[in-house]
């Protein structure tokens, strides 16, 4: 348990290593629902390592068929998997300043992108503003706050939005954060995460910025 309601789920293929690109995200097939399976996806947190292990992390939705379901896993139960998928992908040589913007769950791809990136050196400025509901819920800060420690490139801006975090942290939402450090800039790709209705204000904000298609990226998980 990374939090009260949110899981992380280690799974190993057994058939071969599966490559992957931090930011990507696999399918997995559950044998639950009216119609199983029922198929749901589920970021990478850590890049790929010499185990073959593929480390995920999941909330509980209260009433979920998917994360009821992966809740009751036990150690050597065996589950069909797909891909990976997606681009949701930083560029390797990062060769612009890059602004992270998650809410959340949405950090679990950024955690793995930031884990890949930072282990050779960086040269731009990268930065990442972190939503969190509650104090409670927020995942990988004590790493995030020790990643930023270590690296010059990095820093680091947590939010609470309820206001319980700590009297240095910030308690406004993330798009202003983004807004009051970044007006009028386009010097920066930005990259967004999390729920749709967390998203799309920020892509509109960014279109009104100027950024076009594919000078952005974005995923949701709902």
């Amino acid at each position: 348990m990374l939090s009260p309601l949110v899981r992380e789920l280690v799974v190993l293929p057994l058939e071969s290593k599966i490559p992957f690109q931090p930011g990507q995200w696999v399918s997995l097939k559950l044998p639950v629902g009216e119609r199983p399976p029922l198929t749901r996806a589920y970021s990478m947190a850590e890049s790929e390592s010499s185990s073959r292990e593929l480390v995920l992390a999941f909330d509980r939705v209260p009433g979920g068929l998917g994360s009821g379901y992966l809740s009751s896993v036990k150690e050597g139960d065996e589950l069909i998997l797909a891909g990976p998928y997606g681009n949701f992908t930083a560029p390797r040589p990062l060769t612009v300043d890059l602004v992270l913007v998650a809410r959340f769950t949405g950090i679990v791809p950024i955690r793995c992108i930031l884990r890949d990136l930072f282990k050779g050196p960086v040269s731009c400025q990268v930065t990442l503003i972190y939503g969190s509901p509650t104090q409670t819920e927020r995942i990988y800060h004590d790493e995030l706050q020790e990643m930023a420690a270590r690296h010059e490139a990095f820093r680091y801006l947590p939010t609470v939005l309820d206001g319980s975090g700590d009297a240095a942290e910030e308690r406004r939402p993330e798009s202003e954060i983004l807004a009051s450090l970044w007006a009028g800039r386009k010097d920066f790709l930005p990259m967004v995460c999390g729920t749709k209705a967390f998203v799309r204000p920020l892509k509109t904000y960014l279109s009104e910025l100027g950024f076009g298609r594919k000078e952005a990226k974005f995923e949701t998980y709902d």
